[in-house]
């Protein structure tokens, strides 16, 4: 292969490598060994001079955010770093009983045992590990809201009027379908030529099994067939279809909900009464940028 050949396919490779990454938009994607490697700058040394419990399966799941501290469990998003056996018809149910008779044994503040115990069933009763593949992680409460606000700038919506749409509800009006067309796109939930990603709003939603997934593509193909504008479209996938599912247990239009506990997080390292770095203080001002320049009365709160 000739010098210029190479430099064109060179190029090639990293025009697609740029659109690709680009479609990913506010997404994030990350493998089982992403977030192990991950946890292992978080965590402390194996020759730390204090005794410390092992709380690394803890945090891959805090990190990938299948594990929940105040309930002690893991949520069913846990799954998707797993391969069933094709042929093992009771993995579901093997697993389920691994954690009733180790899990639920724990205290429920036990949170680091509870969390390995859990690791160990999925990984001797559920399936293959998936451990290079990145695969999807859903987003929190600051991230959504940060992603809304950052909608809220492209599409040129005040704050005030931001407030105006998540009090009303987003489906009410053309500029909040539109603002939520936004988000969902922005959150790799949903394109205009692909519709609903059903992997990720499984994984965002916790609704699994073939009757969620067949339930919202049934859905949006009747919605498709009305031939309605794309905010709208958009908008009413993500309440009729995702929203509406029987099969769903989460909530995804919570997230919208402004609450002064997310500032309430960082207040402690704000004021000083937890030493952090000037650097680590600087960025969790600026990570709050979006939040309060849209949602001043939490500021004010």
């Amino acid at each position: 292969m000739g010098s210029s050949t190479w430099c064109i396919f060179s190029l090639s490779l990293l025009s697609f490598a740029s659109h690709a990454l680009a479609l990913q938009h506010a997404t994030t994607l990350k493998s089982f060994d992403e977030l192990r490697l991950e946890c292992l700058q978080y965590l402390p040394p194996s020759e730390a001079s204090y005794n410390v419990e092992d709380c690394s399966d803890r945090c891959l799941g805090l990190v990938g955010r299948f594990w929940n501290d105040t309930t002690g469990r893991s949520s069913n998003s846990i799954a998707r770093f797993y391969r069933p056996d094709s042929c093992d018809q009771d993995y579901v149910n093997r697993t389920l009983q691994c954690m009733c008779e180790t899990v639920q044994t724990l205290p429920r503040n036990a949170s680091c045992q509870r969390a390995s115990c859990t690791m160990q069933c999925y990984q001797d009763q559920f399936g293959q590990l998936i451990n290079r593949e990145p695969l999807y992680v859903p987003f929190n409460k600051f991230l959504g809201l940060r992603i809304v606000g950052q909608c809220a700038q492209m599409l040129q919506i005040s704050g005030v009027r931001l407030d105006q749409i998540m009090v009303e509800g987003f489906d009410k009006t053309p500029e909040g379908r539109c603002l939520m067309r936004c988000f969902l796109i922005r959150a790799g939930l949903y394109s205009d030529c692909g519709g609903p990603d059903i992997e990720r709003f499984s994984v965002q939603c916790e609704g699994y099994g073939p009757e969620y997934k067949q339930l919202v593509t049934n859905c949006y193909e009747e919605l498709k067939s009305q031939q309605l504008d794309s905010c709208t479209l958009a908008t009413r996938m993500l309440y009729e279809c995702v929203q509406a599912n029987e099969y769903s247990t989460s909530n995804i239009l919570s997230v919208f909900e402004p609450s002064s506990d997310i500032l309430a997080v960082f207040e402690p390292y704000l004021e000083g009464t937890i030493s952090i770095t000037d650097f680590a203080r600087l960025n969790i001002m600026v990570a709050l940028d979006n939040l309060i320049v849209y949602y001043p009365s939490l500021a004010r709160n």
